[in-house]
């Protein structure tokens, strides 16, 4: 009799847990992970060393809106690496098509004068965090 209040008490325990871990963002109900997701990008040149780069653009296709590189949490001041990026996070994931939409970065190496682009997909809308669903991690210049 005691394991059966156990299991039962496990299972209720269990079911609500999944409960509270619903959220409601004009989307539905979902179960999402508390994690936090940024998505960012790096320029580096041939030898895989972070460029220093100017001139820097990431538009959306979709929506022909430029994105403002991101400086995510706010009020924290992070000190990214050397030619690293953040294009995305959860903050501003309604920015995105739940599907995904095109966005065509680009940026100029200083050092060079040399520009390069590139076009990554990323989701949003109603998923429970941004994902990049495809394109490159890292842009390399000549």
């Amino acid at each position: 009799m005691m394991k059966k209040i156990t299991y039962l008490l496990l299972l209720v325990t269990f079911l609500s847990a999944c409960k509270t871990d619903k959220q409601k963002n004009g989307c539905g109900l979902q179960t999402c992970t508390a994690n936090y997701a940024y998505l960012g990008i790096r320029f580096i040149d041939k030898e895989s060393k972070p460029v220093s780069f100017s001139n820097f653009t990431a538009v959306n296709l979709r929506t022909n809106k430029s994105l403002t590189p991101l400086q995510y949490p706010p009020n924290i001041n992070i000190d990214f690496v050397a030619g690293f990026v953040l294009l995305a996070s959860d903050a501003n994931i309604k920015d995105f098509s739940t599907d995904g939409d095109d966005v065509k970065i680009s940026a100029t190496n200083t050092a060079t004068s040399q520009t390069k682009t590139a076009t990554l997909k990323i989701a949003g809308g109603c998923g429970c965090h941004v994902t990049k669903v495809s394109g490159p991690d890292k842009v390399v210049f000549d």
